[in-house]
């Protein structure tokens, strides 16, 4: 497998060692997928370090999109359930929170086998908020005012929750306020603390 490393901090990145121990493995570090592009070699997989931004990560697949055929992506490092589901949106191979030999084993192989990877935690978080979205107390909320409580869990900041919903920021606000009323909660420490009873946050 040809496998391109990028990240804002490549010769500091302990998981280059990582990948670079397994089997049957070139890898390629670079700080930015357009180094490669100039190369014309075809490359299996790119592993993009959250630490680039979402923003950036997007752009750079666009570019390498249009120049090349498509690419299978995975992002490593993520921290915030919310990005890796933007993530899987914008077309992401897999999700890796973690890094060890053992999962980036398992993620290369479901990925040469055309198969999407989640580690294991990361599906049951994804499994739990789904569930719950049925459940009280969160059953008499919208599913924009559950993603706007899911968005506020994970620290996002409401000009945040609104880029991201594609929202206005009057209408996250207002989202905020019926969250507060429904939920019967007065402040920030009461989203946390309802987050975690219900597992939706660890």
């Amino acid at each position: 497998m040809h496998i391109s490393l990028v990240s804002p901090a490549i010769e500091s990145l302990l998981y280059a060692d990582l990948v670079r121990r397994l089997p049957d493995i070139t890898l390629y570090k670079l700080t930015s997928l357009a180094e490669f592009l100039n190369k014309n070699k075809q490359l299996d997989l790119v592993l993009f370090d959250a630490a680039l931004g979402m923003e950036n990560i997007a752009q750079q697949i666009r570019l390498y999109q249009a120049k090349q055929q498509a690419i299978k992506w995975v992002v490593i490092n993520v921290t915030d359930i919310q990005q890796s589901l933007l993530y899987l949106q914008l077309g992401a191979s897999g999700i890796l929170t973690k890094p060890s030999e053992e999962t980036l084993k398992s993620c290369f192989h479901s990925i040469a086998n055309d198969q999407l990877y989640l580690e294991a935690d990361f599906i049951q978080v994804l499994a739990l908020r789904k569930i719950k979205k049925t459940l009280l107390p969160f059953k008499q909320l919208t599913a924009r005012e559950y993603d706007v409580f899911c968005m506020l869990v994970e620290n996002y900041s409401i000009q945040e929750v609104a880029e991201q919903l594609l929202i206005s920021t009057k209408t996250a606000f207002n989202c905020q306020t019926q969250l507060r009323k429904k939920l019967d909660i007065s402040d920030q420490q009461g989203f946390f603390k309802l987050a975690k009873k219900h597992g939706l946050i660890n």
